[in-house]
Parts: C-alpha cells; structure tokens; sequence
C-alpha cells in the first residue's frame, strides 16, 4: 500500500474506518432509494410518484445539511456521525414496520424517507469535514477521491444487489436487512485525534468563552462564500448540475419497465451503472487528483461533459447505448465531484468548513426540485423528453457561467494544503518577512 499513490490515504488507521463507514451509508441509501422506487412503480406506475422517492430524500437536504454544518463546527464531529447513523438505523425499522403493516399506503413511506434524508444530510458535513481533520494536507485529495470511490462502490453493488433480493424477499425484509448493516456502522465510527474535537481545536479555543449564537454562526458561512468569486461560482455551478444533470436516476424504474421493458432485476443494473462509470472516474481521481494544476477548469469539464452526455442518453431507446451514456455521465460526474469538494475545503478556513460544506447542501434540494419537473414532463410528454429538455437546459446554463467566471477556469493552484482565509499582513510581519527572505537569499548565494 505504501507504494501505491492512488490509495496513499489508506496508510492512515482513522480514515480507513471512517472509508468502511463511508460505504456503509452509501450502501444504506442506494438500497433504499431502490427498494422504494420499485414499491411505488409497482403500487401505482406513475412516473410523478416514482420521482417523488428521490425528491422526500433531496428536500430535506436544503434544512439538514446548513445545521448539521453549524453543530460539526461547534461539536464533537465523530460523535455526531455516531448519532446519525443510530438515527437511519432506527427508521429502517419504522419503514420495514410501515411496508408490513400499511402495504397499499405510499404517504408513510415519503414521511420516513423524508426523515431517514434528515438524519443523513446533517451528519454529512461532519464526515467531509472529519476526514479534512484526520488526513495530512498533503493527502486531502487523495483522500476525497477514496472517499469518493467508497461511495461510487456502494452505489454500484447495493442498487445491483438490492434489485436481486427484490426478486426473492419483500420490501420490509431489505429495510431489517439496512438496519443491521447501520449497527455495524455505529461500532466502525472512529474517534478523531485531540485536534480535531471543537473544544481543543486551535481556532475554536480562543472563542471558547463567549460561544456566538446559531443563527450567527450560519450567518458567518454565508459570508464565507459571498466574499469570494470562486465559491460563488462553485455554487451557481452546483446548483445548476443538482437540479438539471442527474434526473436520470430519478426516472430510471419507469425506463425500466416502460421504455426497456424489464424487471427489478434491471431496474438494479441500470441504478448501478452510472456508479460503474464513477468508479473509473474515482480510481483515475485517486491516482492523478494531487497532480491536476487547475482543478477549477478540470470541475468546469466535468460537469460540460455530464450535460452533453445527458442528452443523448434521455433520447436513448436502445438499451447498450444507455449503458454507455450512464458510464460516461458516471465517469464525468465524478471529475466534477472531487474537485468541487478540493476546491470548497481548499478555500474555506478550518474553523468555517464544516458550515460551507453543510451550506453546499443546500444545492441538493434543488435535485428534489429538478426531480420533480422531469417526472412532470415525462408524465406530461415522455420519459425520454423528461431527460433531453433538463439536460439541454442545464448545458447551455453552465457554459454561460464558465465563460462569466474566469476565477473558475483559472482555478488556482491544487497543492493539497487548504489555503488560509485572506488577511492583511501587519508591517511588522511584512518586515519580518522581508528580512527572512533577504537571509534566505543570501544563504543561497554562500552555497553557490
């Protein structure tokens, strides 16, 4: 492993438990997004009620991910993880009680996906910010990209594994089945080192004794990303991406059955194709992550690459091409997810990631929202339309803010060290620097 760059971020004991976890969530919500998905298409067949199952998991994320971003940066992040996980595993038991109980009724199922999306989305910040804390800077990226490959795994072989057990157990027994795997998750969780705890943290100790308010303190994230051009295009970028570029999986169990005419036996190959192609993109990620110059203009390809393969994808009848379409989606999706994260974490302060990246998931409402209109145009005109029209759109979007935003094309320089929030040096530290310089150089010229 030590002769391996792709996985250099391994070698460290804390993040390889918090990778296992990371799966395990992955995992958790790829089999409920399927599990769901087919009870609903096979309950009622419509297109706007299957999209519903993605949008009661998006939504919430617009509320959980800005406080679960405050309270990472305030408290404890592995303990709060602790928590959120114990929070899934108990509504896999609620929603296994529902499938059993209440059979013919979808409302109790969407109220529990809503809260299982909850409990999800506000510990989503701390894990992201955690791994910041755990990792040398050196590893940051190699790290995220690990961390994506663990998510892109999951995402292949539990929607896959997930549509085979749907042809031989029921619904509810899939949700037991979660709840189990959510325990293991719990024991896995790892504490952190000192330094990463809110009340030893260099940058929080000096607050300590007059703690701001809540509101105040997702105020103050705000102001983090309005005060700089590149979060904001980063943000314009991802909202666009969430609610235009994905819709796809919102849709896939009415391609599955309408437009392919297949089980649930593809309807799991098809969810987990689009992982597949994340999967290449991660692994190449984690190899080459370190060494990409501009990682802002490699986030600018990404996501032009996953709108113009969106559009030939919607339009596809022909079952192969669909394939490809989803593995290049998967493959160009993941460029633009790792660097995007390298990038937020890169130019947000410590004591401020845990809120910049929680307020990033405000974005991923918009995804219920785009969910929600493709399913309306696909009920209105045909799947395919629900995908060509979103996807179209989204292109044309992007490419105006790239040419508007030259700080994303420019991108900086990915070194893997986060960059410190901007502040004016006083004189007396410009004159140090001076005369540390002025040393240095004349150290240079002895040697030579």
């Amino acid at each position: 492993m030590r002769q391996i760059p792709a996985v250099d971020a391994l070698r460290n004991p804390v993040f390889r438990r918090l990778w296992f976890v990371t799966m395990i969530g992955g995992f958790s919500v790829g089999a409920t997004l399927t599990t769901l998905g087919w009870a609903v298409v096979e309950e009622s067949g419509s297109p706007l009620l299957v999209s519903l199952v993605l949008v009661s998991f998006l939504a919430p994320q617009m509320f959980a991910g800005p406080i679960g971003g405050v309270l990472a940066d305030r408290y404890d992040r592995a303990r709060l993880i602790r928590l959120g996980i114990s929070g899934r595993m108990i509504l896999a038991l609620v929603m296994a009680g529902s499938l059993f109980l209440f059979p013919h009724e979808l409302t109790p199922l969407f109220v529990i996906n809503a809260a299982r999306s909850v409990t999800s989305g506000a510990t989503i910040p701390s894990r992201r910010a955690f791994m910041a804390d755990i990792v040398s800077p050196h590893q940051l990226a190699n790290a995220l990209a690990l961390d994506e490959f663990a998510l892109t795994m999951v995402f292949i072989t539990g929607p896959v594994v997930t549509g085979s057990l749907l042809v031989l157990i029921e619904p509810e027994a899939i949700f037991l089945l979660l709840a189990a795997v959510s325990l293991i998750g719990v024991a896995l969780v790892p504490n952190g080192p000192e330094r990463s705890r809110p009340e030893v943290r260099p940058e929080t100790m000096s607050a300590s004794a007059e703690r701001t308010s809540f509101f105040r303190d997702l105020v103050d994230g705000i102001g983090y990303i309005l005060r700089s051009r590149l979060l904001l295009g980063i943000s314009a970028i991802t909202l666009t991406a969430e609610m235009l570029a994905f819709n796809y999986m919102t849709l896939v169990p009415v391609f599955a059955r309408d437009v392919f005419d297949g089980g649930s036996g593809l309807l799991g190959v098809l969810n987990g194709t689009m992982p597949a192609g994340e999967l290449v993109g991660a692994g190449f990620m984690a190899a080459f992550a370190a060494r990409v110059a501009r990682p802002g203009r490699l986030m600018a390809i990404g996501i032009v690459g996953t709108f113009a393969a969106g559009i030939p994808l919607g339009a596809s009848s022909w079952l192969p091409a669909t394939f490809v379409f989803l593995m290049l989606i998967g493959g160009f999706a993941q460029m633009f997810f790792v660097m995007t994260s390298m990038l937020l974490l890169r130019e947000t302060p410590p004591e401020a990631r845990a809120r910049v990246l929680g307020l990033q998931q405000v974005t991923w409402g918009a995804g219920a929202l785009g969910g929600l209109m493709s399913g309306a145009i696909a009920s209105a005109t045909s799947p395919h339309m629900g995908i060509v029209i979103p996807s179209s759109v989204g292109l044309a979007i992007v490419v105006i803010i790239v040419v508007i935003s030259p700080e994303l094309r420019r991108g900086g320089l990915a070194t893997g060290v986060a960059r410190p929030h901007p502040a004016r040096k006083s004189p007396e530290v410009r004159g140090t620097v001076g005369r540390s310089r002025g040393r240095t150089r004349r150290r240079s010229a002895r040697r030579r």
